[in-house]
C-alpha cells in the first residue's frame, strides 16, 4: 500500500466514497420527464452573472437543460446565453429561445411562468428572500444560492418560505464542501469517534481581491448592482457571502451552530470598497467547544481554506488549497488527495439534488442554510458592535438593513 501513487490511493477513496451522498446519482438527460434530450430537466436561472453561469454549465452537465434566463442587466443576459448555449450544443441539447430571456427587476415572475422545472437563485443575496418566496409560490424546485440573505430578516423569510415548501418540492442551498469525497469522509469518522471529544478548532478563508465590473456612463445604482460583491447590504459582507462555505461545514462538522461570538474586522488594505478586507472571530459551540476563524479578501492571499480540529484522541485537518485532508493521532487516515475540493464536488452535489426531483424524495437544505447564513450575521454583528453577542440575541432580532433599493429605473420599457 505505502509504494502506490497518491494518484492511485486518489482513485481507490473515490471509488469508495462514489455512494457516500444518500441517494447520489448523475441525472442523464432526458431520465426524468421522458426519453428525449429536449425533455431533460428544465432550469431557468434568476441572476445570469458569473455564478449563474458557472452554475448553469454545471447543470448542463449534470443532466438538466437551460431554458430561461433571467437579469437586470442586458449584456449579462448575452453573456450568459452565449456560454449556455455552448454547453448546450456540447451535450446535443437546443439552444435558448430569445423569448425566455427576461430583463427587469419584476421578470423573473415571467421566467416562473415560462415552464420551468426547477429555477437556480443566483441574484445578490439581498433579493434571495423575494426570488426564494416567489420560486416556492410557484411551486418550482429550486437550488438557493449561498448566503440564504444578507441579514436576519431576509434570513427568517426563506426560514418561513421553506416550511412552506417541505414535502412538496425540492430545495437545496449552495454548500459544495458538504459533497466534496474527502472532507465528507473525513466529517464521517470525526462523527464516529476518531479524533475523541473535539476541543477547538482552527479554521480560516484567505481569499484573492475580486474583480471591479463598473461601467463607464452607468449610474451610481447600476455600478453598485453589478460590483454587489463589495456592497455590505446586497452581500452581507465577506464573512457572510464568502467565508460562509468555511463556516457552513464547522457547523456540520460540529453538528450546531455557535451559541456565541467575539470579533475585530475592518478595511486596512482594501480602501476602494464598501465590504471589509479582514476578520477575525471567535465561536463558542456548544460543550464550551471554541473555534477561531480568520479570513481575508485583498491581493496577496494564498487561496488558504483550511480547517484543523483538536480532539482527544487526534487532529482531523481539511484543506480546500493543498494540505490535502487526513487525521493523524490514534486513528491515522489520509485521503491520498492534495486538494479537498476535488473534481468530482459539483457532480456529486448537483447529482443529489437532481435526483431528489427525479425520485420525489424532496430535499430540503433551508434549516441548514438558515443556520450558516446566521452564524456569519452572528459573526459579523459581533465585529460591527465590537462586543460578545450571543446566538439568541442576534437570531432573535429579526434585524434589517435600514436601506431599501429601489430597482424602478432598471424597469424594461414597454414597446
Amino acid at each position: 500500500m505505502g509504494n502506490r501513487s497518491v494518484n492511485a490511493k486518489r482513485r481507490d477513496f473515490v471509488k469508495a466514497s462514489a455512494g457516500a451522498a444518500a441517494g447520489f446519482v448523475i441525472v442523464k438527460p432526458g431520465s426524468v420527464y421522458g426519453t428525449p434530450a429536449n425533455d431533460a430537466i428544465a432550469v431557468g436561472i434568476i441572476g445570469s452573472g458569473g455564478r449563474g453561469t458557472g452554475d448553469g454549465r454545471d447543470m448542463i452537465n449534470a443532466g438538466a437543460r437551460i431554458v430561461a434566463l433571467h437579469d437586470l442587466f442586458e449584456d449579462k443576459l448575452q453573456a450568459a446565453r452565449e456560454r449556455l448555449d455552448k454547453a448546450h450544443v456540447e451535450k446535443g441539447l437546443p439552444k435558448l429561445e430569445d423569448k425566455k430571456l427576461f430583463r427587469g427587476p419584476g421578470a423573473y415572475r415571467e421566467l416562473l411562468a415560462s415552464g420551468v422545472d426547477a429555477v437556480l437563485i443566483t441574484s445578490p443575496p439581498y433579493w434571495h428572500p423575494d426570488h426564494f418566496e416567489a420560486v416556492v409560490d410557484a411551486n418550482k424546485h429550486c437550488y438557493l444560492e449561498k448566503p440564504v440573505s444578507s441579514d436576519v430578516w431576509g434570513a427568517k423569510r426563506v426560514e418561513k418560505a421553506g416550511k412552506k415548501g417541505a414535502g412538496k418540492i425540492s430545495m437545496a442551498v449552495g454548500f459544495q464542501g458538504r459533497f466534496a469525497p474527502a472532507y465528507e469522509e473525513m466529517v464521517r469518522r470525526i462523527h464516529a469517534g476518531a479524533i475523541g471529544e473535539i476541543v477547538c478548532a482552527q479554521t480560516c478563508y484567505y481569499g484573492n481581491d475580486l474583480g471591479r465590473k463598473a461601467r463607464e456612463g452607468a449610474s451610481p445604482l447600476e455600478n453598485r448592482i453589478r460590483n454587489w460583491v463589495f456592497d455590505r447590504v446586497l452581500s452581507g459582507d465577506i464573512l457572510v457571502e464568502q467565508n460562509i462555505h468555511v463556516l457552513d461545514q464547522v457547523n456540520w462538522t460540529l453538528r450546531a451552530h455557535p451559541i456565541s461570538a467575539v470579533a475585530t474586522g475592518g478595511k486596512k488594505a482594501r480602501l476602494d470598497v464598501d465590504t471589509w478586507d479582514h476578520y477575525n472571530v471567535m465561536l463558542t459551540y456548544p460543550g464550551g467547544v471554541h473555534v477561531s476563524f480568520t479570513s481575508t479578501q485583498f491581493k496577496n492571499a494564498n487561496g488558504g481554506r483550511t480547517q484543523r480540529y483538536f480532539g482527544t484522541r487526534g487532529i482531523a485537518e481539511a484543506s480546500f488549497s493543498q494540505f490535502g485532508v487526513k487525521i493523524t493521532g490514534e486513528e491515522p487516515w489520509d485521503s491520498g488527495v492534495t486538494d479537498g475540493f476535488s473534481n468530482e464536488t459539483m457532480p456529486r452535489r448537483l447529482g443529489h439534488f437532481f435526483d431528489s426531483i427525479k425520485s420525489g424524495k424532496f430535499l430540503n437544505e433551508i434549516p441548514n442554510g438558515v443556520d450558516s447564513t446566521l452564524t456569519t450575521i452572528l459573526g459579523r454583528t459581533a465585529a460591527y458592535e465590537k462586543k460578545e453577542k450571543t446566538w439568541d440575541q442576534v437570531a432573535n432580532s429579526n434585524e434589517r438593513w435600514k436601506e431599501r433599493i429601489d430597482l424602478s429605473q432598471f424597469n424594461t420599457p414597454v414597446v
